[in-house]
């Protein structure tokens, strides 16, 4: 038999979105941001091109100052990851050794539960109430880390303040507070950083900035923090295209403003029409909506849409066996995916 870790052989592994391999589909599946970054973000991208047989800046220096300018927090203070998934990754490695305790909610991002399970770690998790939220803090002493995504996937809503102060507050491990979708939302969590010793902060490029492709990604933490993390960080873990796009696409923030709004507008308009059409939708802050019909099954509605070359993200998951999870696309293809929705709802 293989050497391998029973850890890694009983974990069942992450299971991603589907990615078609043609371009034929209506990709509202793995919330994407449906629209291109504007056209100054590929600046400087050729001059790249030309240096890709050089390594590229191991520590990301001028991603970090960019990003270091947008969020408001000194370069020291970041931490630049091949995504938001490569800081996670770097949290638990960095916090947790095999055996200690990973805790999260019991519906959040699936990667957690993988991530948890490969570096065998003990898992600690916590029910949400009906309204998919949790009345009281987290309690867990014996975690040395704990996961919590606000706003959170794939609910779409942010977590309760209240509950992640006094989470935060009680904590004896690190909080890391998945900020993926903060972007689409009225609501961040930096006051967090200056009230608290034990919190880091994620987020993404891959969202708001429309650069899903490039995995471009932050840890935000105290200095003191960013350094332990920045240990076990592989050693060039951003290559030469990823640090310009993101470098450029942060430097262009005001310019993704008005998509960030763009979406939101879209995500209000699609939520009324689904009501219209019997569907039972969440609140969101994020670019996606859960969403449960009440005259179809969604796991028949996921393959009725997929037959028509639409995809949305069914969850083969408890408590949510009856949404799916619809990423909100252009109006265009919000307006196919309704259309699609009206004809087998107007079928006997």
């Amino acid at each position: 038999m293989l050497p391998i870790r029973d850890c890694v052989r009983q974990t069942a592994g992450y299971v991603p979105g589907e990615q078609p391999q043609t371009s034929d589909y209506i990709k509202l599946n793995t919330n994407e941001n449906p629209y291109p970054p504007p056209a100054a973000v590929f600046e400087g991208l050729t001059a790249e091109l030309d240096k890709v047989r050089l390594y590229p800046d191991p520590r990301s220096t001028q991603l970090r100052q960019a990003a270091a300018q947008v969020f408001g927090v000194t370069p020291e203070q970041i931490l630049a990851g091949n995504g938001s998934d490569d800081i996670l990754n770097i949290a638990l490695r960095t916090f947790v050794s095999p055996g200690e305790t990973v805790a999260f909610l019991d519906l959040t991002y699936s990667l957690y539960q993988t991530l948890a399970a490969v570096h065998g770690a003990t898992i600690e998790k916590f029910p949400l109430n009906d309204q998919f939220q949790m009345a009281g803090p987290l309690l867990c002493p014996q975690a040395k880390l704990i996961f919590l995504a606000s706003p959170n996937a794939p609910i779409g809503q942010h977590l309760h303040r209240q509950f992640l102060l006094e989470t935060c507050r009680q904590a004896q491990g690190i909080v890391l507070i998945d900020e993926a979708y903060i972007d689409f939302s009225d609501e961040d969590h930096w006051d967090f950083l200056t009230q608290f010793d034990n919190v880091v902060i994620s987020r993404t490029l891959s969202k708001s900035y429309s650069l899903a492709g490039m995995r471009v990604g932050f840890g935000i933490s105290s200095p003191a923090i960013i350094t332990e993390m920045d240990k076990v960080r592989d050693s060039y873990n951003l290559d030469r295209l990823a640090q310009t796009l993101g470098h450029q696409a942060l430097a262009a923030t005001a310019k993704f403003k008005p998509l960030w709004q763009k979406i939101r507008a879209t995500r209000q308009r699609l939520s009324q029409a689904l009501e219209k059409l019997d569907f039972q939708v969440l609140p969101s802050d994020a670019n996606f909506v859960l969403a449960s019909p009440a005259w179809i099954g969604a796991e028949q509605l996921y393959q009725e849409l997929k037959q028509r070359k639409i995809l949305v993200r069914y969850f083969h998951q408890p408590r949510i066996q009856n949404y799916v999870r619809i990423s909100i696309g252009t109006d265009a293809e919000i307006d196919q995916l309704l259309a699609a929705v009206t004809a087998l709802r107007g079928q006997p």
